[in-house]
């Protein structure tokens, strides 16, 4: 039980510097004042958190969503639950995303399955993993606000 406790509270800190790093970090500045985040976690006695932050900018399409999660693994991926604006945007026919129902990866690239990946354990994140949530953020965000403007 303690393990848990201990696991939970370390997930919990490091998604709380993702979340202060996207309001804060030089990184973001082009963006500050448009992020919407929704922050969802769900925890039970005697078992894993699960947590999800899901960040967008205010003038994406809507719907679009760049998802940074703890669930079994630690993953981003960009994403979007209506077809029509994969179809509009994209320059490739919408692609499922694995294990996440009725979503579609809102990117031009491939393999997306496996590269979302941060860690296959989220329960043994730490702050280099941390970091590379940060850093996929902003990958994220440039490719979709490439993704927007092109259009």
């Amino acid at each position: 039980m303690k393990d848990i406790q201990l696991i939970t509270a370390n997930i919990e800190r490091q998604f709380e510097t993702i979340e202060t790093s996207i309001f804060s970090d030089d990184m973001y500045d082009e963006w500050r004042g448009v992020f919407e985040v929704k922050k969802t976690v769900v925890k039970k006695e005697s078992e894993d958190i699960k947590y999800d932050l899901d960040i967008r900018l205010k003038h994406w399409p809507k719907g679009v969503y760049i998802k940074v999660y703890k669930h079994k693994a630690l993953g981003v991926f960009c994403y979007v639950k209506d077809v029509a604006v994969c179809d509009a945007f994209l320059e490739q026919p919408p692609i499922a995303c694995k294990f996440w129902k009725e979503s579609f990866y809102f990117s031009n690239l491939l393999g997306l399955d496996q590269s979302r990946y941060v860690l296959m354990d989220g329960n043994e994140m730490q702050a280099t993993d941390t970091q590379d949530c940060i850093t996929r953020i902003l990958a994220c965000i440039t490719e979709t606000e490439l993704i927007v403007k092109n259009i």
